[in-house]
């Protein structure tokens, strides 16, 4: 049961550094994920450039009194659809 969270926090980083990178090669390691600050993201806020991803399952979503204004919800089982239905490939995608 451990496996799956690992592999949607993977997956959900792996698209911001694509998205990041301009869709460029994916990292070798973690390390080379770009983390932003609570800061970054507040500046980036309400840019047309800038895409909000509210990456969670809609348990933990209905329950949470925490939601970024804008932020476009998917569920992690749901990505595939999302990237597929957003192709802006010169948008910054923030995954959270």
């Amino acid at each position: 049961m451990r496996a799956k969270p690992i592999l949607i926090a993977s997956l959900a980083t792996w698209l911001c550094l694509v998205a990041l990178a301009g869709w460029s090669a994916p990292p070798s390691s973690v390390e080379q994920v770009p983390r932003l600050s609570n800061e970054d993201v507040r500046n980036m806020l309400g840019k047309p450039d800038v895409v909000i991803v509210d990456i969670r399952y809609i348990k933990q979503y209905e329950e949470s009194d925490r939601h970024i204004p804008g932020a476009v919800f998917t569920q992690p089982d749901k990505l595939d659809e999302f990237v597929k239905n957003h192709p802006k490939k010169d948008a910054t995608y923030v995954l959270y």
